[in-house]
């Protein structure tokens, strides 16, 4: 959804020319950091690289339909050193490849100082996109790091932080961006882009959370996910003349 999508690009645009892996800052790489047949843990990469993910997100707050909620979401960085591996094939032919190497010193050293400058741009307080990082959820609920280790349980020069955050709902189709908020900042922030492809990225989201003029009633119900029945039922308003709800006159609690 459309705060995961912001979660990530904050991440990484705030992480870029940041760190020891300088630009190498990708977004959800699967190719990044993977297994072969062997077990052996292979990439794509031809340097140290980071790269970031949106995993497991849950919200568990209930009492009614909103599907906006984002709830506890899972933010992973991987950080690994890629280096130049020599394999023999099935032919007993020497193959090179890139690969994730054992770890040492060197490269624990290496990779704890990438972490710690990760956390240094993401709570830099004069960094526009770690602002936004940082107003896109309401809490950091639990930080852990973790090692990684290939299949015959060999330490690999590759770490991961995963930060579980109280991530921010979506904005309501139709519904429109207070100019304070954390959404239109990120807009601001997209629109001042000049590649291409972060353009056509801003255009698809903005698509995503529609042009506003729309009724209160219509936007009350999309948060709440209430059936048009259920908004009359608690306005007591008549549903014979099709009148449209007066739904400013209810107090609603906004989640947002």
């Amino acid at each position: 959804m459309l705060a995961r999508i912001a979660l990530r690009m904050a991440t990484i645009a705030a992480l870029r020319g940041k760190t020891l892996v300088d630009d190498n800052v990708l977004d959800s790489e699967i190719t990044a950091l993977d297994a072969d047949a062997d077990g052996n843990l292979t990439t794509d990469q031809q340097k140290a690289f980071v790269t970031v993910y949106t995993n497991i997100g849950s919200d568990e707050t209930g009492g009614d339909r909103s599907l906006h909620r984002s709830g506890r979401t899972e933010l992973v960085i991987e950080i690994a050193v890629a280096s130049t591996m020599v394999y023999r094939n099935d032919d007993g032919d020497k193959e090179v490849a890139a690969g994730i190497p054992a770890t040492d010193a060197a490269f624990e050293f290496y990779l704890d100082v990438v972490g710690r400058q990760i956390v240094n741009a993401l709570s830099d307080p004069s960094d526009v996109w770690a602002e936004i990082w940082r107003g896109l959820s309401s809490k950091v609920v639990k930080v852990e790091r973790k090692r990684t280790s290939d299949a015959t349980g060999t330490r690999i020069a590759a770490h991961q932080l995963v930060v579980t955050i109280d991530l921010l709902p979506d904005p309501v189709y139709g519904e429109t961006l207070a100019e304070t908020s954390i959404w239109s900042k990120f807009f601001a922030r997209l629109d001042e882009a000049t590649d291409p492809v972060t353009a056509a990225k801003a255009t698809l989201l903005r698509s995503l959370i529609g042009e506003p003029g729309g009724t209160m009633a219509d936007a009350q119900q999309r948060r709440f996910g209430m059936t048009l029945e259920e908004v009359r039922a608690l306005l007591n308003v008549s549903a014979v003349d099709g009148s449209e709800p007066d739904i400013a006159a209810v107090d609603f609690e906004v989640g947002q």
